[in-house]
This record gives C-alpha cells, structure tokens and sequence, in this order.
C-alpha cells in the first residue's frame, strides 16, 4: 500500500480539515454544575469518550446526557443547569426535539443562554442561537460529525472537568506531523495496522472487535464503531459492496460474553486487543480462606487484567483468529489524543486504499429523510 499517496488523497479531500487541529478559544462552564449535553452520533460520542476516561465521581453526576427524543418523565432543569447544543449541521432531529422539550420545563427561561457547537454558517442552529444571544463555538465545514473529536466537541468536556485539552490536541497533532513527514514510529504503525486490515479483508475477515482491557474506555469502543461503520461500510467506486463491520467490546466483561463466538464461530472476525500500561496505584488483595486463588495475596488487579488480555489474545491466536495488539503507555490525555487520530488516519487511508470514500454517509441521509416523511416534516 502506497501510503504517501493515500494521505495526500485525504489532505486534498473537501471533507480533510480535520487534519488541522486548532486551539480553540473556550468558556469555562463551572463543574460543580450540571452539564446538559445535548447532542448525538459524532456530536456525543467524542464527548462521552473523553468524560469516561477523564471524569470523576463529581464529572459523572453533572454531565447529562441529553440525545434520544422519547420522554424523559423523570427529568427536571435545576437552577444553574448549563446547556450545550451540538450538532454540526444544526437540523439533528433528535436536538431539536430536546430544544423543543427543554423550552417547555420550567426554570428554562432563567437559565444561561445555551453553548452551541455547530457549523457558522446560516443553519437553523446557529441562527435560532444568534437571535437568543449563545456563545457559538463553531464546527469546520471541512469536518465531518465522526471525526470531530479535536474540535469543541472533543476539548468543551475536557475543559469542563478541568482536564488538559490542550495535552489532547498535541497527541494528534503529533500522529499529523509524522504522516505529513512521512516518517515516525506513529506513521509506521498506522502504515502496519492499514496493511493488515487490507491483508485480513482479502482473506475474508470483514468483522473486527476492538477489546480495550480498561473499563474507563468503553466508551472509546463505541466511538470508534461509529467512525469504522459510517466511514468503510460502502458501495465503493466500481460498484462493489466493501467495508468492515465493527464490534464494541470491554476486557474482561466480553471475555465472558463474546469470546466463544469470535473462538468457534464463523472465521470472519478479527480482534484488537489493546491495552494500558502504566504504574497501576497499589493495592492489596487479602482472599478470605477457602477462596479458590488463595495466590491473589501476592498480586495486583493490574496483574490479573494484564494476564487476562495477554490470555485472551493467545487464544484467540492459536484458535486461528487474526489479532491486533495495541497498547497505550498511559491513561493520559495525551495517549488519547494520538489513539483516537491515529484511527481517524487509519479509517481514512483504509477507504482510499478501497477506492470508497470514506467522508460521506449516503445511506444514513437517505434513511433521515424517509424519518421526515413519515413525521410529515
């Protein structure tokens, strides 16, 4: 796979400017308040990755999720509630609905005029937002929803829960710079894992798991499902159906729930093992007497989860299925910001690499728009 050409196909894309990450001016929303995030697909899911692998216990009772349209009964605006209305195109059905739902509730008139994540442009957020005086941080229009992570959408939360934003935007920016340079361990792992996914999809492998061994980035599972599904599930150029379907996983929770599938089942399905190193805090285990593993007094729980993952990827090894190991040297900001643009590179050169274009979501705006027929919108 010709490598340079591909990244020079996405630079010159229309839809390529998430290649440019920019600091962004931010307000400062007071975390000892709530959040209420309105938002979903690539307008949330960014967001959520970063609060579940950042947050605390304060950050995960203010930050409310605000996304599906059915009735929320037991839901109340409380005095200081801060709003964020994100949706690049501005005309998401299901924001509008909670605009239209929270403007009913009372308390919503003497609330702080909402934070709005869109395109700046004449879309019917960002007019509506003008006219009630919100604070706009704007989306490019080169960006797609999938891939706007190193935009307000990534860094609102970040600065939120106090967390360093700026460290998230330097490890993309870092995974760029050695794309453009063409050189660099972040270029060449991206060059390897594009290789083996196009080698694998030769071979029939069409389904793939990402397994992270660390509860706090699940959500980065489902992140990354939609920006595989939305981006490499396609009718490519000469009319053949190509892409790769995408599997949400945890370690160890899926271990116990998927792995007979992915061992006996159809060989269709790869898995990427990933995993975080780091120096885990300390801890003791003391097992009562007559627990079956009376050696867990000599170990850590970082200890069990290591060899949890290092078991799972042998197995699934020698049962004959392809695996991927991708480990992360910290849970920091910094790794984050380099995992989540390496993957957006990944997924971008892996559509060019099957002449598809990786950018677009036809078939999601076709089923939108048999939605507002049937609403009569």
């Amino acid at each position: 796979m010709d490598i340079h050409t591909h990244w020079h196909a996405i630079e010159t894309h229309p839809m390529g400017g998430w290649r440019q990450v920019a600091d962004p001016a931010l307000p400062a929303p007071d975390p000892a308040k709530r959040l209420l995030w309105c938002g979903i697909g690539g307008s949330l899911l960014p967001s959520e990755t970063l609060l579940r692998a950042f947050g605390d216990d304060r950050a995960f009772r203010n930050w409310v999720t605000l996304a599906s349209p059915e009735p929320a009964p037991d839901f109340h605006l409380q005095p200081g509630d801060q709003m964020v209305f994100a949706s690049k195109s501005g005309k998401t059905l299901e924001l509008w609905t909670w605009i239209a739902r929270l403007r009913s509730l009372p308390g919503f008139a003497e609330l702080a005029a909402p934070i709005l994540i869109t395109q700046d442009d004449a879309n019917p957020l960002a007019t509506w937002g003008r006219a009630m005086g919100c604070r706009l941080l704007p989306l490019p229009v080169e960006v797609g929803g999938r891939f706007s992570a190193f935009t307000p959408i990534g860094t609102l939360p970040l600065a939120w829960m106090g967390r360093d934003a700026s460290a998230f935007l330097r490890g993309g920016r870092q995974v760029i710079a050695q794309l453009d340079a063409d050189q660099g361990p972040w270029r060449d792992r991206i060059a390897t894992t594009v290789e083996r996914l196009l080698d694998a999809h030769q071979k029939g492998i069409t389904e793939w798991v990402l397994m992270p061994y660390a509860m706090r980035l699940d959500s980065l599972s489902a992140w990354w499902v939609q920006l595989i599904a939305e981006s490499l599930g396609k009718v490519a150029k000469d009319g053949s159906r190509k892409g790769f379907t995408p599997i949400r996983a945890v370690g160890p929770v899926d271990q116990h729930s998927q792995l007979q599938r992915w061992m006996a089942g159809p060989r269709n399905l790869g898995v990427i093992v990933m995993t975080v190193d780091g120096t885990p805090a300390r801890e003791r285990l003391d097992p009562p007497p007559g627990s079956p593993y009376p050696g867990l007094a000599g170990l850590q729980g970082a200890d069990i989860l290591r060899a949890q993952a290092e078991g799972t990827a042998e197995a699934l090894g020698v049962a004959g299925v392809p695996v991927l190991r991708w480990s992360m040297p910290a849970l920091t900001e910094l790794e984050v910001g380099a995992f989540m643009m390496a993957w957006q590179a990944i997924v971008g050169l892996l559509g060019m690499a099957l002449d598809l274009d990786p950018f677009d979501q036809p078939e999601v705006e076709d089923g939108k728009r048999r939605t507002f027929r049937r609403l009569g919108l």
